[in-house]
């Protein structure tokens, strides 16, 4: 029996391995790096502070990302933006005046039509001449696009295995591509926080840039741990490329201007940094006291708490605002004092 998979996590091959019933020792893996080196990674941060503003910065800042794309590559090279979504998904469609892809659009005949429609680039009519689709992860198995050249994701990916096999599909020709976060920089979505378990942690590392992009792929899909950035022969991601940027001017000794602009840019990759550590905190403690609203309410609904703390055979269904030995032991407490 022969599994092919490019998109298996290193730690998640205990759990297949008990999914088709065999034994690790059983197995021979043969692993290929699955580095894209051709695609440069990116994240943009949006600030918002409301869900009206966060749904408009995120549209506008698409807009911007793919008008700037477009430019770039000229045509046939295409887009496609990820979103999480089917109702985001519409909407940004139908702002930006392209197709949408998800799984409750059209028929299976239609959906077809839909893509042979954006890979052959007809629909010129369309923004950018019918060269950029808007889909949920419904659009990324089996597509083999050669001339995709930029994937953009509004929203942080859940998973890093989901956003590899996305982000993927760009450059797959082997020309240089790109593949595009974009994040609000403020939780005002309707996600909950996420428990900290280690694939949520992965992205969490990635988006919050403290380290290369390239860094975080390959240790969660295959396993290595020696990188320290990005590599010779391979397109620099952002947070490696402002790296560089700044090495340079500092090693040419360039004009002070140019050293005030890449230190404004490392000050601005450093609080977005700690604006991201700042709101996921206030998330988790949000989190703590909601629980602890939960467990005080539930402790209300069992009845009476002095009743209960006395150990009393009496009925305890009543309120502890009316309960007579509440009364009588705050009368005790009044005469003490």
């Amino acid at each position: 029996m022969i599994y092919l998979t490019a998109t298996l996590p290193p730690a998640d091959e205990p759990a297949f391995f008990s999914l088709i019933n065999v034994r690790h020792e059983d197995v021979v893996m043969i692993r290929a790096r699955t580095t894209r080196r051709n695609v440069a990674y990116s994240v943009r941060s949006v600030p918002a502070s409301t869900v009206e503003e966060a749904i408009t910065a995120i549209v506008e800042e698409a807009k911007v990302t793919i008008d700037q794309k477009l430019e770039e590559y000229p045509w046939p090279a295409k887009i496609i933006v990820y979103c999480q979504r089917v109702e985001a998904t519409e909407h940004l469609a139908a702002k930006l005046g392209c197709d949408a892809y998800h799984r409750e659009i059209d028929t299976r005949d239609g959906k077809a039509e839909r893509l042979k429609i954006w890979m052959s680039g007809t629909k010129r009519e369309q923004y950018g001449d019918g060269r950029v689709i808007v889909a949920t992860n419904a659009l990324g198995l089996g597509i083999d696009v050669p001339d995709i050249r930029a994937v953009v994701h509004v929203e942080t990916p859940y998973r890093m295995a989901d956003y590899a096999q996305q982000s993927g599909r760009a450059g797959r020709d082997g020309q240089q591509s790109e593949a595009i976060v974009i994040r609000l920089d403020a939780q005002v979505s309707s996600r909950k926080p996420r428990p900290l378990v280690s694939e949520h942690a992965a992205t969490d590392s990635y988006i919050s840039g403290d380290v290369c992009r390239r860094v975080v792929l390959d240790s969660v899909m295959d396993g290595r741990n020696d990188r320290e950035g990005c590599e010779e022969g391979e397109e620099l991601c952002d947070v490696c490329q402002c790296r560089v940027d700044k090495e340079n001017r500092e090693s040419e000794g360039g004009m002070i201007e140019d050293r005030e602009e890449g230190d404004m840019r490392q000050q601005e990759l450093e609080v977005e940094h700690s604006r991201y550590r700042a709101v996921t905190l206030v998330a988790e403690e949000h989190q703590d006291y909601l629980d602890y609203k939960k467990k005080l309410a539930d402790r209300v609904l069992e009845g009476c708490i002095f009743c209960k703390w006395q150990a009393s055979g009496e009925d305890r269904t009543h309120s502890g605002l009316r309960c007579d030995k509440a009364i009588e032991i705050g009368g005790q407490v009044q005469e003490a004092l």
